[in-house]
């Protein structure tokens, strides 16, 4: 169901993968130094600048610690069937699969391609849900295929570039913004796959940073660029609680596990800085030890990835084990869109001739 469609915000996304900035990087240990002792709220404030784009594709089957004030412990792997993000690229039953548009931006080696123009797609049994990617002229669908290309059908025109979509209870849920009619059909919308029916769950202007079994975790569209304020609801749009409130604007916001991690420029450092404050937002904000790293990271199974100087590091989620996985190519800038899948880290890097596609093999150590 295509229709006329102006877009007042465009989030670049690939689950996924936002670009930030870059900076050096000075060699410290990753452990997590507390930034506060925390106040009756668990807020903590940080001085201020800018921030990088994130890719919400980029909230991945992921593993994370959980704690007690700042005590952190390993947590049990998120079930792979509680929530399943759109993405770029997903591996279903021993298969990779990317999609027709993903592919040729990409150049993945060794996925089964769906000849789809999508950058944002999930599989889900024997079906395709993917979003189309919309211009000035016409909306983004979300569309219903096999993974051969076939039966292709559109299913609801309500989403938009306000969060990549997930799976999540039976139920396809997606951000939907226009400026047509004006702002009337604004909402977070439901596609219920069992009934085939799109319904507005949720009233207002979000943008989603993510999502887990029980909420859905977002900003509101109009938010202070002064700061970043970052809420939760349940899925019937009750229940609304703030769980960070930090005075430093940033796009960059994982959701795993127990925490929500983000990325803020310290001005005090003069750098990128990387924290995490307990999701349920009781607690301290947290700052990691990593200085001068790129804005952009993911935290995938258990692991942070990031950029830091001209190579690419990861460490386990309580600052432990850092260690650096691979420089980036001589003319490459930054990294971004990390992905994990059988031991395969997928990535991009920027440079000035364009974005060259990568993949890194953590058995062997081998960048190619």
């Amino acid at each position: 169901m295509k229709r006329s469609y102006a877009i007042i915000l465009a989030l670049a996304l690939v689950l996924v993968i936002g670009v930030g900035g870059l900076a050096l990087y000075a060699e410290k240990s990753g452990i997590l130094i507390s930034e506060a002792e925390g106040d009756a709220s668990g807020e903590k404030n940080q001085e201020e600048n800018q921030a990088g784009a994130s890719d919400t594709e980029s909230n991945d089957e992921q593993a994370d610690g959980s704690g007690e004030g700042d005590s952190i412990a390993d947590d049990p792997a998120v079930p792979e069937d509680e929530v399943v993000p759109f993405t770029y690229l997903a591996e279903k039953d021993g298969v990779l699969y990317t999609t027709n548009l993903a592919a040729k931006e990409r150049d993945i080696d060794g996925a089964e391609v769906i000849p789809a123009d999508s950058e944002l797609f999930a599989v889900l049994g024997d079906d395709v849900y993917y979003v189309t990617p919309g211009n000035d002229e016409f909306a983004p669908e979300l569309r219903r295929c096999g993974t051969d290309g076939n039966n292709d059908i559109s299913i609801t025109e309500f989403v938009s570039p306000l969060g990549a979509p997930a799976f999540v209870n039976n139920g396809i849920y997606s951000a939907y913004y226009t400026e047509i009619d004006g702002g009337l059909n604004n909402g977070i919308y439901r596609y219920d796959i069992g009934s085939g029916t799109a319904v507005k769950a949720i009233e207002g202007e979000y943008i989603i940073f993510g999502y887990d079994a029980e909420h859905i975790y977002y900003c509101e569209l109009q938010s202070a660029a002064s700061g970043t304020e970052l809420f939760r609801m349940d899925y019937d749009g009750g229940n609304k609680t703030k769980v960070l409130d930090f005075n430093v604007p940033t796009d960059s916001i994982v959701i795993s596990g127990n925490y929500v991690f983000f990325s803020a420029f310290s001005d005090r450092d003069k750098c990128y800085k990387l924290y995490r404050s307990p999701k349920d937002g009781n607690g301290n904000i947290d700052e990691y030890a990593f200085e001068c790293m790129s804005d952009n990271f993911d935290v995938i199974d258990g692991r942070i990835y990031y950029q830091a100087d001209n190579s690419v590091y990861c460490a386990m989620i309580n600052g432990d084990a850092e260690s650096k996985l691979f420089d980036l190519d001589a003319d490459s800038r930054y990294a971004f869109g990390f992905l994990r899948r059988g031991g395969i880290l997928y990535f991009s890097e920027q440079s000035d001739s364009g974005v060259k596609n990568h993949k890194y093999d953590e058995s062997t150590g081998v960048k190619s």
